[in-house]
């Protein structure tokens, strides 16, 4: 017991020496240093000029707009879809399918379970009914692919921008470099290059993620194409076939 108050005395001792001697050491070293250098973002934005506020405001547009795109698609099931494939192996076997489908969060859902209601009910032509699936069928794509052009958009252009903004600034360098006497500096043609090149590599930055999540976007769509057009080409054999006999 004697042993661990010693000890804990002098814990004690030592920490108060060591925040004494922080206390008084430190901010003075602190106060010393010579100015911290700006940070990446600062440096970018200063020597970018407008093009790189331009990129910047291009990402700050396609950000929100991959958000939501991301979050219905979530919310659809898109990537989900085996709770209709199982609806369609139902209706392929002969049994009711329309009113599971019409439970199902999937986009295509609604349009399917319609296809196989009025192709049971005889109410509607083939050919109308075709028409009628096909109209709806492209609105529902076209619902799908709202606004995925402008990540595209955003993907094709931010490294032109990029690019424009690096030949501006290495115009200004060479100008520089070609009013000054006495040669060429080599550190300050350096200097001005790879402040140019900053707007190249910031264009690139944006435009990677944004042509990563377009591609992705745009391929969950064509999933959907394929599985609509798949279950109604199967949906009004199945309807025609039934007509004839």
């Amino acid at each position: 017991m004697l042993l661990s108050r010693n000890f804990l005395k002098s814990a004690g001792f030592s920490a108060v020496i060591l925040c004494a001697f922080l206390w008084a050491f430190v901010p003075a070293a602190f106060a010393q240093e010579a100015p911290a250098e700006p940070g990446f973002w600062t440096l970018l934005f200063d020597k970018g000029g407008v093009v790189t506020w331009v990129i910047a405001l291009l990402s700050a547009i396609g950000l929100p707009i991959a958000g939501v795109k991301l979050y219905q698609f979530y919310c659809m099931d898109i990537w989900r879809p085996k709770h209709l494939t199982e609806a369609l192996s139902t209706y392929r076997n002969g049994e009711v399918a329309a009113p599971t489908l019409s439970t199902l969060t999937h986009p295509a859902a609604a349009l399917l379970a319609f296809a196989i209601t009025q192709a049971q009910s005889g109410a509607m032509t083939s050919a109308l009914l075709r028409e009628e699936l096909s109209r709806r069928a492209q609105y529902l794509l076209r619902h799908l692919s709202r606004n995925i052009w402008v990540l595209e958009l955003i993907a094709a252009s931010a490294p032109l921008f990029g690019l424009l903004g690096t030949v501006l600034g290495m115009i200004v360098a060479f100008q520089g470099v070609g009013q000054g006497g006495g040669g060429a500096d080599t550190a300050i043609l350096a200097s001005g290059i790879w402040e140019a090149l900053l707007t190249t590599a910031f264009g690139l930055a944006v435009a990677l993620p944004f042509s990563m999540l377009s591609a992705i976007l745009n391929n969950a769509v064509d999933d959907v194409r394929d599985l609509v057009e798949d279950a109604l080409s199967d949906i009004l054999v199945r309807s025609e076939s039934a007509n004839q006999q």
